[in-house]
């Protein structure tokens, strides 16, 4: 449903006619005490016949006169514009609180049926939670076998890394003869390169002498990774 409007925004749409029926009525007024005034100046300075100052006092009576009912007739506008300006605000106040009524009627309709769903909702969340606990039964009683399994892989946990620290000892004192082995290696192929330089030939023996070396300093290259 539409969200109702503030009170401000629905007296704002009325029309201003009280404002224009006021600036309108000051703008006359002022016309009309302009035109008093300047009457009555003329009247004083009215001095050549009585007859003719009688006929103009009597003008100016009457158009004095005139001006007073049109000021009147301005003031019964004006209040009744004003009238009908209070009665449109009233009107637009009770179409405010009609809206708003209804938005607080679907509200409450609204909550109506969030509070079943809610009711709805407590009784399966009430169902897990008896399952819940029946879950946290079975997870305690599965921590104790745990536990007592715990111990048990401690201390063969225990046991194991007392036979890997013995194994850990052989490996070292098996990778220093290793390195050992490589560095005699690595010294062969050092010799062999030398070797190879002295006994180039293209004999049988010298052929088997060269291959020979080739295949030492194979095996000082490979010994480098193991460095």
């Amino acid at each position: 449903m539409e969200e109702v409007r503030p009170m401000e925004e629905y007296l704002q749409v009325i029309p201003s006619e009280l404002d224009i029926m006021k600036q309108e009525f000051k703008r006359k007024n002022l016309e009309l005490e302009k035109k008093i005034k300047k009457l009555e100046e003329e009247k004083m300075y009215l001095s050549l016949d009585v007859d003719l100052q009688k006929k103009e006092v009597e003008k100016v009576r009457k158009e004095k006169m005139k001006v007073e009912e049109d000021r009147d007739d301005l003031k019964e506008e004006y209040k009744k514009a004003q009238w009908q300006k209070e009665v449109q605000e009233e009107k637009a106040r009770a179409e405010y609180w009609e809206r708003k009524f209804q938005e607080m009627r679907s509200q409450n309709l609204t909550l109506e049926k969030e509070n079943k769903g809610l009711k709805t909702k407590l009784k399966e969340l009430k169902s897990k939670v008896e399952d819940l606990e029946v879950a946290l039964h079975d997870g305690e009683l599965r921590i104790e076998q745990l536990e007592a399994q715990e111990d048990c892989f401690k201390e063969e946990l225990h046991q194991v890394k007392g036979q890997v620290r013995d194994k850990d000892y052989v490996i070292g004192e098996a990778i220093a003869q290793i390195r050992e082995i490589v560095e005699y290696v690595r010294d062969l192929a050092v010799r062999a390169d030398a070797l190879s330089m002295m006994y180039e030939s293209t004999s049988d023996k010298g052929r088997e002498l060269a291959l020979l070396l080739d295949k030492v300093r194979t095996l000082g290259v490979r010994a480098k990774t193991y460095m």
